[in-house]
């Protein structure tokens, strides 16, 4: 991640080519924050939400307008603006998270 000079912003690096929006990632997935397109406040309302950077969560329904995610074991619901700021990556299952047999 890299740090905008002028503001101290977290913003995304631009090579990431697994990082999208969170308005992009379908629902089912499971993601990791890893930054965002905003300012102070932004990041204050996140941090509220307990969307803090590297918090993986679980996009349970993305529709055209209402994004749901799953955080600390609760859902919150982002309208389509929010959403699109938030930079999140996929998160790879754990061997242990396959299923046996």
């Amino acid at each position: 991640m890299a740090v905008s000079e002028k503001d101290g912003n977290v913003m995304a690096d631009a090579g990431g080519p697994l990082e999208q929006s969170l308005a992009e990632t379908p629902a089912g997935r499971r993601v990791r924050i890893t930054g965002h397109r905003g300012g102070r406040m932004l990041r204050a309302r996140l941090l509220a939400m307990g969307l803090n950077l590297g918090r993986e969560v679980d996009v349970i329904q993305n529709n055209r307008g209402l994004i749901i995610v799953g955080v600390n074991g609760g859902r919150v619901a982002l309208g389509r603006g929010i959403s699109q700021k938030i930079l999140a990556e996929p998160v790879a299952p754990l061997l242990t998270d396959r299923p046996s047999g």
